[in-house]
């Protein structure tokens, strides 16, 4: 499969498809906060703490729900991310 090339605050990166933004920004240092997420329990994204913008669509996104899309722009460090 190909990899995933997006941008987590200006860093260009690749991931593997059907990685998460969260774990694709823990992957080169970027720390998104966090209170529902867990490894070992099934996703929910349901505190909404983790929340991201995407810069092309101006949307919020759960990212420890959210996989990675080829292209995708993303801030964690956007006004309204940070709400």
């Amino acid at each position: 499969m190909s990899r995933i090339t997006l941008t987590i605050d200006g860093q260009t990166i690749q991931v593997e498809p059907g990685t998460t933004i969260l774990d694709a920004a823990r992957a080169v240092g970027i720390e998104i906060p966090t209170l529902c997420y867990h490894p070992d329990l099934s996703l929910r994204g349901s505190c909404r703490v983790c929340m991201v913008e995407d810069v092309r669509t101006k949307r919020l996104l759960a990212s420890c729900v959210t996989a990675v899309i080829n292209g995708m722009e993303i801030s964690t460090r956007s006004s309204r991310a940070r709400l």
